[in-house]
């Protein structure tokens, strides 16, 4: 009986451990988003290099100094808080911080007032020709259309809104290589516009060989 009291106590311990730990992740859970997305929700969107890191500017944070190299889109707050070249992020893992590469460029689209794991954060060299475009202009250019997630091979059977393209979290050949913006032509009825993923050659590469 002392022993299954004692195995018992140790279980009640050993979940509560785990439920403890297990919240920074819960907390850092984020809806996973097209660039375009990205793009669209940001404050601020910046191509910079990371020239050095801070534990001590702020209790709690690490804070980036770094050089902009160019701004893509930025409100008028974060273009007053980007004149300081600094971006503060969690200093701990467990409530969302992220880490750069000194010396590395990044294309970062942030939301105020700090970066976390939910911002968009990609190493310059390692982005596709098309996603560098997208940020630099490409996406702006479908800002009246809404990427959707889709989920399983049966969303794709529905044919989305005329304001929308169909996006699987899973694929890459939309998230790298493709753009949602309008598409217009003339029909017996007048011009119609739908919103509809352009078909670069890399896209269509893409979906040839996924």
């Amino acid at each position: 009986m002392d022993f299954r009291k004692h195995l018992g106590l140790m279980t009640l311990v050993l979940v509560a451990v785990l439920a403890f730990y297990g919240r920074p992740a819960d907390a850092c859970s984020c809806e996973r988003m097209h660039p375009q997305k990205h793009y669209a929700r940001a404050d601020y969107v910046v191509q910079l290099r990371v020239l050095r890191k801070s534990d001590t500017i702020e209790p709690g944070k690490t804070t980036y100094k770094v050089h902009i190299k160019r701004t893509y889109k930025a409100t008028p707050e974060a273009r007053h808080m980007l004149r300081d070249g600094r971006l503060a992020t969690p200093r701990d893992d467990g409530m969302c911080g992220i880490k750069l590469e000194l010396g590395k460029i990044y294309i970062v689209a942030g939301r105020l007032p700090m970066l976390n794991i939910c911002s968009y954060y990609k190493e310059y060299t390692k982005m596709t020709i098309t996603e560098r475009h997208g940020f630099s202009g490409g996406y702006a250019k479908g800002s009246s259309c809404e990427v959707i997630p889709c989920y399983g091979t049966s969303c794709f059977r529905f044919h989305p809104h005329a304001d929308e393209c169909k996006w699987s979290p899973n694929g890459k050949c939309e998230t790298e290589y493709s753009v949602c913006v309008p598409h217009t032509r003339q029909t017996d009825n007048g011009v119609i516009s739908r919103c509809r993923w352009r078909r670069t050659q890399m896209y269509k590469k893409c979906l040839s060989y996924p």
